[in-house]
């Protein structure tokens, strides 16, 4: 009788992994390979009553109860970008390719972020058995660090206009990613804490 319910949790736990992390029309999961392009920006607008160019990310979680028995965490955070809430208005822009590639940066430093999320749900998955407001804080800090980060990045470039800020920022966006690269999302070996 345990083996048969210890089954149908496990089977109840898979279902939850196969439809937690799907992606819905218009989503595009952070990746290494796929730069964001404009046909990645769903909205098309071309009024003085926005701004030229917006870029909504959304970062994820999909844990269960179960969740603290794992050593990779990775697959249950999600860094996403939402094409159906983001635009470039390319009346306004002038130079396109650069935008698209500040809206990339911004979309990196989400990344940065997601991997921080799995890094401390990781540190701290003996918390999420006894429930789920540490989840819930974890990710409520990782937001606003975000947000602010964001508006850093923003305002130090002058939106991506300033190339030598923008230089310094692409390196150490990239030196970052590079430091946390065992907590990316297609990485499904177990993870060792040295902390």
């Amino acid at each position: 009788m345990i083996r048969i319910i210890f089954v149908l949790v496990l089977s109840m736990a898979c279902v939850q992994i196969n439809f937690g992390q799907e992606l819905q029309e218009g989503q595009l999961r952070w990746s290494e390979d796929h730069k964001l392009n404009l046909d990645d920006f769903k909205i098309k607008i071309s009024t003085d009553q926005n701004e030229a160019v917006f870029s909504q990310f959304m970062i994820s979680h999909a844990l269960s109860g179960f969740d603290f028995m794992k050593r990779n965490l990775n697959q249950k955070i999600d860094n996403i970008f939402l094409g159906k809430a983001s635009w470039i208005d390319t009346t306004k822009v002038a130079h396109l390719q650069q935008q698209l590639e500040f809206q990339q940066l911004q979309f990196d430093l989400a990344e940065i972020q997601s991997r921080k999320f799995r890094k401390q749900i990781l540190k701290d998955k003996g918390k999420i058995a006894k429930g789920f407001d540490i989840v819930n804080q974890i990710n409520n800090e990782i937001m606003a660090q975000f947000s602010e980060l964001r508006l850093e990045l923003i305002q130090a470039t002058d939106s991506g206009r300033d190339k030598e800020q923008l230089n310094i920022w692409k390196i150490k966006i990239a030196n970052e990613l590079a430091n946390l690269d065992e907590y990316r999302f297609e990485n499904k070996k177990p993870i060792k804490l040295n902390e």
